[in-house]
């Protein structure tokens, strides 16, 4: 078999598994030249901080009270619209973000990954400790370990038209936070393909390597 014919297609198709819209899979969001767009609460630019992150890199930070803290918004081209498609058909398996903060106790948060018209995904909570990163985790999976409610839609057509990627306090909390306001931080905000589709993404990676070193061989020839 030839081994060039064989991979280059794959190679191509492993490039080319981008679903409509500007979904990007993998995709980390590590905010090392900026906010990327991203906004805080108020729907305005919120801090950031070009060292101290999860890897020593950037992050962005703003105050945190009960409502939602960031937006990756896809009306404001938050990281290039990278979250914003078909997660399903994408092949998303796991949304993931890393979160600190310096309240006095742990502090409970969720994600809430919104695909318009009252459709979004509202996750577990996750209690977070203050003064170090914690990674904010969800298999993207119709489960109630998962997705508490999906508001006004279903898992179906919450996921197959994701717009806006969410980070937000949960309305129950330590009583002795009532009433204050909080510095949050966001680090490393991903989405995983699935194994899989990862492994695709390798063998054309791969294929596309063999291909261009067996071209440059034979022009040098």
């Amino acid at each position: 078999m030839n081994t060039r014919v064989f991979l280059v297609p794959l190679a191509i198709a492993a490039i080319t598994i981008v679903p409509a819209q500007a979904l990007l899979v993998p995709f980390t969001e590590d905010f090392t030249s900026g906010a990327a767009n991203w906004l805080n609460g108020s729907s305005t630019a919120p801090g950031w901080s070009a060292t101290g992150g999860v890897d020593g890199g950037g992050y962005i930070s703003a105050p945190g009270a009960i409502t939602i803290v960031f937006r990756g918004n896809a009306s404001a081209d938050a990281s290039g619209d990278a979250f914003v498609g078909d997660w399903i058909s994408g092949g998303v398996s796991t949304f993931s973000a890393y979160l600190s903060h310096n309240a006095p106790v742990a502090l409970n948060f969720y994600a809430r990954l919104d695909a318009g018209s009252g459709r979004a995904g509202s996750t577990v909570d996750f209690s977070v400790a203050p003064g170090a990163w914690f990674q904010l985790e969800v298999p993207i999976v119709n489960a109630p370990t998962s997705f508490q409610s999906y508001g006004a839609g279903s898992f179906a057509t919450v996921f197959n038209g994701i717009q806006n990627v969410q980070i937000a306090l949960s309305a129950t909390q330590d009583p002795s936070t009532a009433g204050q306001t909080y510095n949050v931080s966001l680090d490393r905000v991903a989405i995983v393909p699935e194994p899989g589709t990862m492994a695709l993404l390798a063998i054309g990676a791969l294929g596309l390597a063999l291909f261009r070193g067996r071209l440059h061989g034979r022009l040098a020839s």
